[in-house]
């Protein structure tokens, strides 16, 4: 009974791990969307509208900026803890249309052009691959020269 008790406790727990890295990895880009546009406004309109107007884009932009800060703590803690999970079959094209829908205000911000054509279904981690797709064209996007990013994404099978 005691054995039992544990690996629930223990399953529990794995399935908490994985919730936390998911929603807190999820939530990133749509947060640094509403974060971005905040700070527009905040640019744009302090000091023309009333006080109350200036007082509440400040409030909003604070409060934006440490909800980013709160989930880039829970993303890192999820890393430290999460375990990969089974593989399963993966369609990568679905994968990494998901992600340039996640990345879509920094795609634009940055006048990236990203290519892709037929791309495989793999035995992955599903979220793992995700990240994968997600790092990988955020740091192209970040790392890069003066030029806007060109980006081209394509698979080869290989023995």
């Amino acid at each position: 009974m005691l054995n039992l008790k544990l690996e629930e406790l223990a399953r529990s727990n794995a399935e908490l791990e994985q919730f936390a890295y998911v929603s807190s990895h999820d939530l990133q880009e749509p947060l640094r969307m509403i974060a971005s546009y905040l700070q527009l406004l905040q640019r744009k309109y302090q000091g023309k509208l009333d006080d109350k107007a200036d007082k509440y884009i400040y409030f909003a932009v604070d409060g934006a900026s440490r909800m980013q800060n709160l989930i880039n703590d829970l993303l890192e803690f999820s890393r430290v803890t999460t375990k990969a999970r089974e593989f399963e079959p993966t369609d990568c094209k679905s994968v990494l249309e998901q992600v340039l829908l996640d990345l879509e205000v920094s795609i634009k911000e940055n006048e990236t052009s990203i290519s892709y054509g037929s791309l495989p279904v793999v035995m992955a981690d599903s979220v793992q691959f995700t990240q994968l797709f997600q790092n990988l064209i955020s740091n192209a996007i970040k790392f890069r020269s003066e030029k806007a990013p060109e980006i081209e994404i394509s698979a080869k099978k290989r023995d």
